[in-house]
C-alpha cells in the first residue's frame, strides 16, 4: 500500500505546531504515513521577536530556530523549496526545486504587510515582517546616525534624527521601546547629542494598544511619554515620500525613518490560490479549519478567516497555534479513518486565548494575562517565561537554555530584565589559575588518603562509620576491661585452691604469672583502644572542625544502605575520584563532569559531617568551573567540541532534544534525510 501523504505548506507558529502534533499521531505508523513540511527557510522565525532585532538588543540568531533543531528527533520530513502553484484536482504542489503529491494539504504560509494602498508607503517605508526587514531596518538607524554625525545642517541633521513608527500596536509599541533604549548607546557611540534625536508613534485611531484594558495601557503611555516618545492618536497617514510623511490634518513630517506596522493581510501567494476568499486576502474556512471547496485540504494561522462570535480570529500566536491543532486532528481524523483504525472525531474550533504582553524594551513589560494586570519587572518576567515556555515545546531543554543566554545571560548595555547583572565575561585566563589551583587541593586530599592507607585497608574501615570487625564500635575497650578482670579472678582463684607444703614458692610463681598476664593484657587491651580511637580521629580530620555536629539522616541511611554492602569499594571509589578530578582540572580535560564529581563529593563530606568551612570554598570554585574552564589554556579546547560533535549525531540526543548547539548527522543519517526528500518528490 503506498503511503499516506500529509503535506505543511508553511514552517512558521502554525506549520511547526500542526507538525508536531502530526508525529505524535502517526509516530508509529512511520511507514505507513509521511509527515512532510515544505519552507522556503531552512529556520523558523521567531516573528514576535523581531522587534529585538531591529532594535539591536539581539542578534539575529536568537530569533532564528533552524527545522534542524525542532525536527530532527521526530519523523517530520522537512523540505526546503518555494512553491509557485497548487493542483488541487491533481493534489500536487509545484516548486522550485521539485513536484510534490499530497493526501492531505495544510497552507499555512502567513501574512504579510498591508499597505492600504496609501501612496509612497510601499516605496518609502520599511516594513517588520520578516528577518530581513529587521536586519534592514537595524543598519538604517545605524546610517542615519552615523550620517548625522557628520552633517552640518541642522534641519538635515534633525530630519536624519526624526524616527517614526507608525501603528499603535503590538509591533509598533514594541519596537519603539527598542528604540527608547538603543538611540542613546547609538548617539553615544557616534558622539551625536541625543537631545537632538525625536521619536513618535503614529496611530490613525484615537488610542493606541487596543487590545489592552485601560489601567496597562495606561501605564504604557506613561513610561512612553516619560521617555521623550510623541505619541500621534488620530493621525492617519494619507502620503510617504522620501523626505516624511503627511498626515490626514495636514501635518507634515521630515523624516529619513518611516517604519510601518499598521496591519497584515494574507499573504499574496495564498491570495491567488483559487479557493473561497474572505477578507484582506484571507481565506474562508470550516470550524475545522477545513477549506469549504476540498475536503482535505485546511488552513491555519493568519491567512484563514473566521468568524468567531462576530469576529474575525485575530492574528496572533495562540490563534495560530490553535487553529493548526484543530486542522491537525481533522487530518488524522481522515487518515487514520482510511487505514481503518480507532479514532476519535475532531472538535470544532474553539479559541481559548489567554491574554496579551507587551514588552517596551527589554526592562518594562505590560501585560493583561488571564484576567491579571501586570506592568513593570513581573509583566517583562512573565513575558520570558511565556517565550521559554514555547522554546520548550518547540525544541526542549536547548531552547529554552538558548533564549535565557540571548534574552538574560548576553544582553549588553544593561537592557534585560536584570539589567547587565549578568553581562560581564571573567577573562578566561583568570579562571585557569583558580581550575589548576583547585586541582591541586584535591590532589593532596587524594595524596594524603593514599598515605594514611585508604587503598591498602581493604576491609573500608575508613570510609564504613558501622561496627568494626571483632568488636561493637566503641566498646572494645569495655571488652579488653572486662577480660582484665577474668584473669585477675582466675589468679585468684588458683592462689586460694594452692596447696599448704608449695603455697610459698607456688604462690610467688603464680602471682608472677599472673601479674605478667595481666601487663600482656591491659597492653593488649590499650592498644586496641588507641587503634580504634585513632580509626575515628583519622576520619574526622579529614576536613576538621566540620560545619556540622553529626551526620544528617540522609548520609547515615546512604551509609547503611549502599556503603556498607561494599566499604572497601566506596573507600577505593572516593580516593579514586579526588585524585582523578585533580588530574582532570589540573589539564583542563573534561572539566565540567569533573566539576560535578567535585561539587557532589563536597556535598557528600559537608553532609557527613566530615567538612569543615573550606569545603564551601570547593563548591563555589566547582561551579566556576561549570562554564567551560577548561577550554582556556587546557584539553577540553580540543576534546570538547570533537565529543560535543559525536553526542549530537546520536539519535537519543536528537530525541532529547538534548543536543548542544545544532544536531549533528552521521552519513547514513543524511543519505536517509535525502532519500526521504527524494520519496516526497514526483
Amino acid at each position: 500500500m503506498d503511503k499516506k501523504r500529509i503535506v505543511i505548506l508553511g514552517g512558521g507558529y502554525a506549520g511547526v505546531h500542526a507538525a508536531k502534533v502530526l508525529h505524535k499521531a502517526f509516530k508509529k505508523l512511520k511507514d505507513t504515513v509521511e509527515v512532510t513540511l515544505i519552507d522556503r527557510h531552512n529556520y523558523h522565525t521567531l516573528m514576535t521577536e523581531l522587534h529585538e532585532v531591529a532594535g539591536n538588543r539581539v542578534d539575529e540568531s536568537s530569533v532564528k530556530i533552524s527545522y534542524n533543531r525542532i525536527f530532527a528527533g521526530t519523523t517530520v520530513n522537512v523540505i526546503r523549496d518555494e512553491i509557485k502553484h497548487i493542483d488541487f484536482e491533481k493534489q500536487v504542489l509545484e516548486g522550485i526545486g521539485a513536484t510534490y503529491a499530497y493526501d492531505q494539504l495544510l497552507i499555512a504560509t502567513g501574512a504579510e504587510p498591508t499597505d492600504f494602498n496609501i501612496p509612497g508607503v510601499k516605496e518609502h517605508a520599511f516594513y517588520l515582517w520578516s528577518l530581513e526587514d529587521a536586519l534592514r531596518i537595524k543598519r538604517h538607524i545605524i546610517d542615519m546616525v552615523t550620517a548625522a554625525s557628520y552633517e552640518k545642517d541642522a534641519q538635515k541633521r534633525r530630519e536624519m534624527l526624526t524616527f517614526a513608527v507608525a501603528g499603535g500596536g503590538f509591533t509598533g509599541v514594541e519596537l519603539v521601546g527598542e528604540l527608547i533604549e538603543w538611540l542613546p548607546i547609538l548617539c553615544k557611540e557616534h558622539g551625536v547629542d541625543f537631545n537632538e534625536v525625536k521619536l513618535m508613534n503614529v496611530e490613525a485611531l484615537g488610542n493606541i494598544l487596543n487590545m489592552l484594558t485601560d489601567k496597562p495601557r495606561q501605564k504604557a503611555i506613561e513610561y512612553m511619554h516619560k521617555h521623550g516618545v510623541e505619541i500621534k492618536t488620530n493621525s492617519l497617514i494619507i502620503n510617504a515620500d522620501e523626505n516624511g510623511f503627511t498626515i490626514k490634518d495636514g501635518t507634515v513630517v521630515k523624516t529619513k525613518t518611516l517604519v510601518w506596522t499598521c496591519g497584515v493581510r494574507g499573504t499574496t501567494f495564498c491570495h491567488n490560490l483559487p479557493l473561497t476568499d474572505g477578507k484582506v486576502q484571507r481565506k474562508k474556512v470550516d470550524e475545522f479549519m477545513r477549506s469549504p471547496d476540498y475536503k482535505n485540504v485546511y488552513l491555519a494561522g493568519d491567512g484563514i478567516w473566521f468568524m468567531e462570535d462576530g469576529k474575525p480570529v485575530g492574528q496572533i500566536v495562540e490563534a495560530a497555534e490553535q487553529t493548526a491543532a484543530t486542522a491537525a486532528h481533522g487530518i488524522i481524523y481522515n487518515i487514520k479513518s482510511e487505514l481503518g483504525l480507532k479514532v476519535q472525531e475532531p472538535a470544532p474550533f474553539k479559541s481559548n486565548f489567554h491574554g496579551f504582553m507587551v514588552s517596551i524594551g527589554g526592562r518594562y513589560a505590560v501585560s493583561n494575562t488571564m484576567g491579571v494586570v501586570m506592568y513593570g519587572f513581573f509583566a517583562q518576567a512573565i513575558k520570558h517565561m511565556v517565550n521559554m515556555y514555547y522554546q520548550f515545546g518547540v525544541c526542549g531543554v536547548n531552547g529554552a537554555w538558548t533564549y535565557f543566554k540571548h534574552e538574560i545571560l548576553n544582553i549588553k548595555h544593561r537592557r534585560s530584565l536584570i539589567g547587565g547583572l549578568a553581562s560581564y565575561r571573567v577573562p578566561p585566563y583568570w579562571i585557569v589559575f583558580l581550575r589548576m589551583y583547585l586541582g591541586v587541593m584535591w590532589l593532596i586530599e587524594g595524596g594524603n588518603k593514599i598515605v594514611e592507607g585508604w587503598l591498602t585497608d581493604t576491609t573500608g574501615s575508613k570510609v564504613y562509620w558501622g561496627p568494626l570487625p571483632g568488636a561493637e564500635g566503641g566498646d572494645a575497650v569495655a571488652a579488653a576491661s572486662e577480660a582484665v578482670v577474668e584473669t585477675v579472678a582466675e589468679v585468684v582463684g588458683g592462689v586460694s585452691v594452692a596447696s599448704a607444703s608449695y603455697a610459698a614458692p607456688a604462690a610467688v610463681e603464680t602471682v608472677s604469672a599472673a601479674s605478667g598476664a595481666v601487663v600482656e593484657t591491659v597492653t593488649s587491651a590499650s592498644g586496641y583502644a588507641t587503634e580504634v580511637v585513632g580509626e575515628v580521629a583519622t576520619k574526622v580530620k579529614q576536613f576538621a572542625p566540620p560545619l556540622l555536629d553529626q551526620p544528617l539522616g540522609i548520609y547515615t541511611w546512604i551509609n547503611e544502605t549502599f556503603v556498607a554492602a561494599a566499604p572497601y569499594l566506596f573507600q577505593l571509589m572516593i580516593v579514586l575520584a579526588e585524585v582523578g578530578i585533580g588530574l582532570c582540572f589540573l589539564a583542563g580535560l573534561f572539566t565540567f563532569p569533573a566539576a560535578i564529581v567535585s561539587i557532589g563529593l563536597s556535598i557528600m563530606f559537608l553532609i557527613g559531617a566530615l567538612a569543615g568551612k573550606e569545603i564551601l570554598w570547593y563548591m563555589a570554585v566547582s561551579i566556576v568551573m561549570l562554564g567551560g574552564a577548561g577550554r582556556a589554556l587546557g584539553l577540553d579546547y580540543w576534546v570538547m567540541p570533537y565529543l560535543k560533535k559525536l553526542w549530537n549525531k546520536t539519535p537519543i540526543a536528537k530525541k532529547l532534544y538534548f543536543f548542544m548547539d545544532e544536531p549533528e548527522f552521521t552519513r547514513k543519517q543524511m543519505e536517509r534525510r535525502l532519500a526521504k526528500q527524494k520519496d516526497a518528490s514526483l
